[in-house]
């Protein structure tokens, strides 16, 4: 079985290849045009996550939710964009980070089983 990131390596060297058949062998270009178009972006933005993938899998989920409902809400509404920025920003400065005590424990710990 394969990884989840060659999956999405095959799945985005799939559709590039249809929308550069179709580019190639369609008759009509009117009428596979937007299908080729966006065979061709997902193709583009698939190949994107798959160079991304191991730091992408790192990522917090309620970050990447919190993101992708971001970019989500100022596309469908431009002016969102006035809230969604600094509250992003006000959540990026309140995010929870590891305490101090738990990162010298783990170097300490990582130092000595060298």
């Amino acid at each position: 079985m394969l990884s989840k990131r060659s999956q999405i390596g095959l799945i985005s060297l799939t559709t590039l290849a249809v929308a550069g058949g179709i580019w190639l062998f369609a008759d009509d270009q009117a009428y596979y045009g937007p299908v080729q178009a966006v065979l061709l972006r997902i193709g583009l933005v698939l190949g994107a996550v798959w160079i991304g993938y191991p730091q992408i899998s790192k990522l917090p989920v309620w970050l990447a939710t919190i993101g992708i409902g971001s970019v989500l809400s100022v596309l469908l509404f431009k002016k969102a964009a006035i809230i969604v920025i600094p509250l992003l920003i006000l959540i990026w400065l309140l995010r929870p980070r590891p305490s101090k005590k738990q990162n010298s424990t783990n170097r300490e710990s990582s130092s000595s089983n060298r």
